[in-house]
């Protein structure tokens, strides 16, 4: 009987043994997994796009919507700001003649909305894209392009208010009008191609990177 009852002891001792041996239980390991860092969600980009696609809709809705029904109160003569190879104080006063009641009203209101918004929206476009995007010191010459533009708009817009309110209209105030809007469409080509050619060339580096 008393070597039966070492037996069972020495059985038991083993079940209950080295918790690493196949009978025994491993201790839980209490050590944390580290979780993965997630994705950032923003990104400079989503300004850039965010800001070019508020450019895009002003000035679609200022060149391709509010200047052409302003010139269909205006017997099919185009607004000033739509001539970007300038005009002269005659075509400035046949204008005059030509636009219905309320029209010149309009027209300054669109000066002051959208007429307004645009160029700055174009700015800060610019500024974004070139800024976040790009790299190179003639990066600063297109921003300094992009805020004479935003000026040199503005101040269009006040000249051919002027102009339209004066009758007859006056031929100097007319011919800076005119030099303002020619000098804003040139501004405008340079400054929208080289927002394009930055977008553009990230566009092509993010997916190529993929």
């Amino acid at each position: 009987m008393p070597e039966m009852m070492g037996a069972m002891s020495k059985r038991r001792k083993k079940a209950r043994g080295n918790p690493q041996q196949p009978g025994g239980r491993a201790p839980r390991s209490r050590q944390r997994i580290p979780r993965p860092a997630p994705e950032e969600q923003s990104s400079p980009r989503i300004l850039v796009y965010v800001l070019l696609g508020v450019a895009a809709v002003m000035g679609l809705y200022l060149h391709a919507y509010a200047m052409p029904q302003l010139t269909h109160f205006a017997q099919g003569l185009t607004m000033p700001d739509a001539r970007a190879g300038g005009y002269s104080a005659e075509e400035i006063a046949a204008l005059q003649e030509a636009m219905e009641d309320q029209a010149a009203g309009q027209l300054s209101f669109v000066h002051k909305t959208a007429g307004t918004i645009f160029p700055v929206a174009v700015f800060l476009a610019a500024w974004a894209a070139l800024g976040l995007l790009a790299r190179g010191r003639w990066r600063w010459l297109v921003l300094a392009a992009a805020a004479a533009l935003a000026a040199v708009d503005i101040t269009e817009n006040v000249l051919i208010d002027q102009a339209l309110g004066q009758v007859p209209p006056d031929p100097q105030l007319v011919g800076w009008a005119s030099a303002f809007t020619t000098a804003s469409w040139v501004l405008l080509a340079l400054v929208g191609a080289a927002v394009v050619a930055v977008v553009g060339r990230d566009a092509l580096a993010q997916r190529s990177g993929r």
